[in-house]
């Protein structure tokens, strides 16, 4: 009995959900990555898609669509985007062996790099919200990877700078400091850093002159006239919050 009552419910499964093969051919855009100081990074998208199952997509159905940075330096994801997906809903059917391009033109990230970086820009999509839910046959196509490079401001080449940074991705130096401390941001919110040394009392002793920031990225503080010993470095990025210890030693 038990066997049967499992059979037939495999048998309503198969008829509840439709079985599809939705796939990502190529990413046709971004091809690189400009950036600027005021507004950050745009990403213009455009991704191919192709139904390579055996039954129509129809007209209402909803593409489902995310990106995904790492930077190939660092080994290390660098951007979600966004932290869920973003929807489409398909305007036309979709035959089999037919595609269909996912286009959008309003994605962008706040942040752009201090170096220009080599970055590989990866893309996942799903169909969802037909009248029987799809299944898909073969998921291991509904992502795709293309490598790209992510320019900075002044679009200077891809640096081999042996540059260390924290967990952050800021690079605070030289530690111990004598007359000058460097801050550098790997990747900079658009008008939104802002940089600030306390004591251990709490109280704020020294900040960078911004309007001889050497770059958006990178900060000089004053620290001749401090005395020795032990300081906090807060680095706020955006909604990022950094702290780190800074020793002062002249």
């Amino acid at each position: 009995m038990k066997k049967i009552f499992t059979l037939l419910l495999i048998a309503l499964t198969s008829l509840s959900f439709a079985q599809v093969d939705w796939a990502i051919k190529s990413i046709i855009e971004p091809t690189e990555l400009e950036s600027n100081t005021s507004s950050g990074t745009p990403i213009p998208v455009n991704l191919e898609c192709e139904n390579r199952g055996t039954s129509t997509i129809f007209t209402g159905d909803t593409v489902i669509y995310n990106l995904l940075m790492i930077d190939l330096k660092l080994s290390q994801v660098i951007a979600q985007i966004p932290n869920g997906f973003y929807y489409q809903v398909i305007t036309e059917d979709i035959p089999v062996g037919g595609t269909f391009n996912i286009i959008n033109e309003n994605i962008s990230l706040g942040s752009y790099p201090f170096e220009s970086r080599d970055v590989r820009l990866g893309a996942t999509s799903y169909i969802m919200d037909r009248t029987s839910p799809y299944l898909d046959s073969d998921s291991s196509n509904n992502s795709t990877f293309v490598d790209i490079t992510w320019w900075n401001p002044q679009r200077w080449n891809v640096s081999v700078e042996d540059v260390k940074y924290n967990s952050d991705n800021i690079a605070v130096y030289p530690n111990p400091a004598n007359d000058q401390l460097n801050v550098r941001l790997l990747f900079a919110e658009s008008n939104a850093v802002n940089i600030e040394l306390f004591d251990l009392t709490g109280k704020v002793v020294a900040s960078p002159n911004r309007n001889q920031a050497i770059s958006p990225n990178q900060y000089t503080i004053d620290v001749a006239d401090l005395s020795k010993g032990v300081y906090i470095l807060k680095v706020t990025n955006g909604t990022k919050v950094s702290t780190s210890k800074v020793t002062i030693s002249h």
